[in-house]
Order: structure tokens, then C-alpha cells, then sequence
């Protein structure tokens, strides 16, 4: 008997027999928890077969609708940013034993691509001042989601603490994490004075849960770019509850701040996208987590960590998997992370940039980007009818009021700029208010086009 569909082999007995083993009658009880208004309600419109010179030169035209990054002058951020990314990147990313490799579940014959993981994982370790690195998590928001399950296994405790501004991708993928575990989601609010989380308010809803709070989440530069002054009182604050003290960070202003490690963070989360990765529509990415090196933190983490040993019966150094939680073939329903693969790819872009930049490199872009991005926030405030909402300092992104914010959009769009994140789509009574990102990509003579657009949308 033919299979009943070309591109499916099971014939009709054997579809049979598979609904009869598991107790359904029919294909149509197997997908009844799935909601009716999910299902297509009319027939796909396949176009007819084309040929491989016609397929080409239809999905070239299609591509050709796009504009690349490098053709039109970023300044929007919000969590995927516009970075220089050295040629050596994606020369080495692009050699066959990287680009091809998968999960290496023979450590034997994987020996390159350990070392590569290994060497980001201790990159990564000295960067946010953390002793445990893995490699690694899908992107920031499911390194958050990880980290309130982490914590909650820590400390057999409930409620994780959120600031309120939270980029909201992130905050609805935290929700969806915390869902099954049955974890409380609490948010703090924001002084609307500084932009930075409202420390008398976050001590008072700490006292308020004293004794169920797992952890705590603070970013630093936080979502709308502002730097945190008062992150050695929230460690405090966290550990005097036994909570565990959880730090967002974007990569490149490390090169410039302090390390969440020094100044107690038990867990580090963070985008890896800015280091070593282009925009790609917004993916892939690559989550950063990095630990203490406390054995309760250890057999909690997620994912996969890397170590080094030596043979058995010589000196000479092995790499291996030394810890991975997957739950795809060591512990099933047990594991710890439902993860279960990595950006493996994406962690080593990661290392060659960072290894290619270098301390110096690396708190060079930094600086450029603080320097821009006050630049253009100190002109814009010069302009009638914009306001800078803090003056306190900020690393690569900023809040302005502006007096005709769809105006200001369409110009920057007209004079070929991507224009800055309105706040509004996720926050509704934040309304005429922009997030603004400047990074080391952004030249002179686009800052003066973003600024004349400004200019003239009064």
C-alpha cells in the first residue's frame, strides 16, 4: 500500500496501527487540544513547480526588498545593536569544523570544538567576573527564564523580583518560563527622576515578601540605557533576604563598567548578539549565563559546561563535557533545563571577536559608544521641544521626549536613518517618548542627518 502522502512515508495500516497503540481513534482526535480557530480554515495557495534559474531569481527579487544594516544608519536598539564586526570573525566561523558541527556527543573527535567552547566559556568568565560559564543559552530572554528556575531551585523559594520597565520580549518569555513551575512573577517600579529602578520601593517589596523571594533582577545598563547607582544597596538588599542576586548585562560596556562579580552578583545573564553577531533579523542569538563557583549554583545551572583534564594515561590535556543538564538523553523529566542544544556556532563568533578585540579594543568601543550617545543626547536636548529624560549617565541609549515623535519617525525614514524605538507600542503611557541608541557605527555625518531630522520635525 503507497504512503497517502508524497512527502510522508507511513501508508494508511501503519498510521492505523501508531493510533491504535497510543488509544486514538483517528488523526483528528490525535490534534483535538489544539483550538479549532489554529487550524487553516482554506487550502495553502502553492504556486505550480518552477525551476532552480526561476526559484533563484524569484527569491533574489524578494531579498532585493531588503535593506542591509550597512545601508542605512541604525538608531534604534532595544536589545539588538548595530556593532563593527572584524572580517577575522566570520573568516574562522566559516572554516567546516566549526560551521557544521553539532552537539559533540564524541568528545574524543571533538577535541577542536571543545577547546573553542572551553576558551569562550573562560572569555566569558573573566568578562563578567564569574567563576562558571556555559555554552550556552539561546538568547537573553531565555537566559532570564533559566535563571528563575535556577533560582527557585536554589532556594526552594517562589517570588523572583523584576524591574517594571523590563524589555518586554524578555518579560513575556520570563512569564511563559514560570508558568509550569508555578513561580511568582513580582515587578519593581522605576524613579521617574533617574529612569533607574526605585530602591526605597524595591526595599519595601522585599520586606513585604521577606521570606519568599528567590531571587532578584536588576540590568545594569538597564533597558531604556541608564547605569544603575545604587547596585551595591540591591545586592545587599538581596542577600539579606537569602535570595539570589541575578545582573543583566550587555557585553561591550563591560569594557568599561564594573563586572557583575564585583560587586556580588550570584548570576550573570546577557545578550551575546553585539559581540561577534550581525543583526540577523533579530536572530540567532546567543544567551550569556555565567555563576559563582558554588557547588549549589553548579548542579543547578542549565545547559552544558565545558572542562579541561588530561588523558588517561598520558599528560597530555582532554577536553570534555563535564556537566550538561539536557534533558534529551541523560535525565529525561528530571533534567534541568528543557535547552537542549546550544549556539555553538554563535558562542565561538563570541570568542574570536572578543580574543580579536582585546581588553584595549573592547573598552575602546565602549567608550565610543558612551561618548556618541551623550553627544547626541546633549544636542538633541539643545532643540526646541525635546527633553531628555535623565541627565544622570547612560551608556548607549537614552530617553527623549519629543514634541512630534510620528513626525520625527517619517524623517529620519526620508532621510534614510532607521529611526529610534517608540516607547508606546510597549508602553502606553509613555507616549511621544523615543529610546535613542548610538553605537561606534554611527558616524559624524549620521548623527548630524539624525540631528537635523530632529531639527525640523518641530
Amino acid at each position: 500500500m503507497p504512503p497517502l502522502h508524497p512527502y510522508l512515508p507511513q501508508t494508511e495500516a501503519q498510521i492505523n496501527a501508531m493510533l491504535e497503540e497510543i488509544g486514538v481513534s483517528s488523526i483528528d482526535e490525535l490534534f483535538s487540544g489544539i483550538p479549532e480557530n489554529l487550524f487553516l480554515s482554506k487550502k495553502i495557495d502553492i504556486p505550480s513547480s518552477h525551476s532552480e534559474q526561476e526559484t533563484i531569481t524569484h527569491i533574489r527579487e524578494i531579498l532585493s526588498r531588503n535593506k542591509p544594516i550597512d545601508s542605512i544608519p541604525s538608531f534604534i536598539g532595544a536589545g539588538i545593536y548595530h556593532h563593527f564586526i572584524p572580517a577575522v570573525v566570520s573568516t574562522l566561523i566559516s572554516r567546516s569544523e566549526f560551521y557544521t558541527s553539532y552537539t559533540p556527543y564524541a568528545p574524543e573527535l571533538s577535541q577542536g570544538m571543545l577547546q573553542a567552547l572551553w576558551e569562550y566559556q573562560s572569555m566569558i568568565a573573566e568578562l563578567t567576573g564569574l567563576d562558571l560559564v556555559n555554552s550556552s543559552m539561546y538568547d537573553m530572554a531565555t537566559a532570564l527564564g533559566e535563571a528563575a528556575l535556577m533560582c527557585t531551585r536554589v532556594t526552594k523559594k517562589e517570588i523572583f523580583l523584576v524591574p517594571s520597565y523590563l524589555q518586554p520580549e524578555r518579560f513575556q518569555t520570563l512569564q511563559t518560563y514560570a508558568q509550569g513551575p508555578q513561580i511568582s512573577i513580582k515587578t519593581y517600579p522605576f524613579d521617574k527622576e533617574t529612569g533607574t529602578l526605585d530602591l526605597n520601593a524595591l526595599i519595601n517589596l522585599v520586606n513585604s515578601y521577606r521570606n519568599q523571594i528567590s531571587g532578584i533582577y536588576v540590568e545594569n545598563p538597564n533597558f531604556w540605557g541608564n547605569i544603575e547607582p545604587n547596585i551595591q544597596e540591591i545586592e545587599k538588599t538581596t542577600h539579606e533576604v537569602e535570595a539570589l542576586f541575578v545582573v543583566g548585562i550587555q557585553p561591550i560596556s563591560l569594557g568599561i563598567l564594573k563586572s557583575p562579580g564585583d560587586y556580588g552578583a550570584d548570576i550573570a545573564i546577557g545578550e551575546g548578539q553585539s559581540i561577534g553577531l550581525p543583526m540577523n533579523f533579530g536572530g540567532p542569538l546567543l544567551g550569556i549565563f555565567a555563576v559563582q563557583n558554588d557547588k549549589k549554583l553548579t548542579r543547578a545551572m542549565p545547559g552544558r559546561i565545558i572542562g579541561i583534564s588530561t588523558e588517561l594515561k598520558s599528560s597530555k590535556r582532554a577536553f570534555t563535557m563535564t556537566l550538561q543538564t539536557r534533558e534529551q538523553h541523560i535525565r529525561r523529566e528530571k533534567a534541568i533545563s528543557n535547552i537542549c542544544t546550544n549556539q555553538s556556532l554563535c558562542s565561538i563568533a563570541a570568542l574570536i571577536y572578543l580574543v580579536s578585540l582585546g581588553k584595549t579594543g573592547l573598552r575602546e568601543i565602549a567608550i565610543q559608544n558612551v561618548q556618541k550617545a551623550n553627544y547626541v543626547k546633549k544636542k538633541l536636548g539643545e532643540i526646541k521641544g525635546f527633553k531628555i529624560l535623565n541627565q544622570k549617565p547612560t551608556y548607549n541609549e537614552f530617553l527623549v521626549r519629543c514634541p512630534n515623535i510620528d513626525g520625527f519617525t517619517n524623517l529620519c525614514k526620508e532621510a534614510n536613518l532607521l529611526p529610534p524605538l517608540k516607547l508606546s507600542r510597549y508602553f502606553p503611557n509613555m507616549k511621544d517618548i523615543a529610546l535613542v541608541c548610538v553605537t561606534e557605527m554611527n558616524t559624524n555625518s549620521d548623527i548630524e542627518a539624525f540631528l537635523k531630522a530632529a531639527s525640523l520635525s518641530v
